[in-house]
């Protein structure tokens, strides 16, 4: 195991620039399945062809977040190996989309979810603990070894991501088969953004407490 930074001359995360460049990647990664769904609806693609192209721009939006998040590490205490964060960060973030694409393609291929019964929405919970915890999970061996504790950057990002989450439902309300495709991608744009923002700042001050909270042991 990699030892932690401690007595080391190497800066801690700045929370603002991880901000900066998390909202940057994130923001321009969603871009890339709001695009797949633009181009579903524009070839007729339904079911499993649907699932299977946002499942493959999912990985490119976690690819997108992956690299933003290892560039605003560089040269920090918890920097981490660039390639293998992307991979591991666009990977979960394809099995996010997977588990999330789901209930809309079974509806698609006319599987009946029956939402009364309770067993269903045990079987959503877990999914939904599932699908928050992919990226996380897949970025925290990174971390071990460059952070105390590291296992609290799962919890951090779960937490963080259904909070941001909430803001990818807001349009959907104001949307339907007549909306402009311009409009829809602009709402939804704009939506993202705000995920972004929130998913962004969130980690950006629990992985800054995370960092400095190891500065301050290490100098008692």
């Amino acid at each position: 195991m990699r030892a932690v930074h401690i007595g080391r001359h190497v800066a801690a995360p700045d929370r603002w620039r991880w901000v900066r460049y998390v909202v940057l990647g994130e923001s321009l990664g969603f871009l890339l399945p709001v695009s797949g769904f633009a181009l579903s609806a524009a070839f007729g693609l339904e079911g499993w062809g649907r699932w299977a192209l946002l499942v493959l721009f999912g990985a490119g939006e976690g690819a997108l977040l992956g690299l933003a998040q290892s560039l605003a590490l560089l040269e920090t205490s918890a920097e981490v190996p660039v390639g293998r964060w992307v991979a591991a960060t666009s990977v979960a973030a394809s099995v996010a989309w997977s588990i999330g694409m789901l209930p809309s393609t079974l509806g698609d291929l006319g599987v009946a979810i029956d939402w009364r019964a309770p067993g269903t929405w045990v079987v959503v919970g877990i999914a939904g603990v599932v699908l928050l915890a992919t990226i996380p999970l897949a970025q925290w061996p990174f971390l071990v070894g460059r952070l105390p504790r590291a296992w609290r950057w799962v919890p951090l990002n779960m937490g963080a991501w259904l909070v941001g989450l909430v803001f990818t439902f807001l349009p959907s309300p104001f949307v339907d088969e007549s909306t402009p495709a311009a409009v829809m991608f602009l709402l939804f744009a704009i939506a993202g953004v705000l995920m972004a923002t929130t998913v962004a700042f969130i980690t950006g001050w629990g992985l800054w407490r995370m960092a400095t909270a190891t500065r301050g042991r290490a100098g008692t």
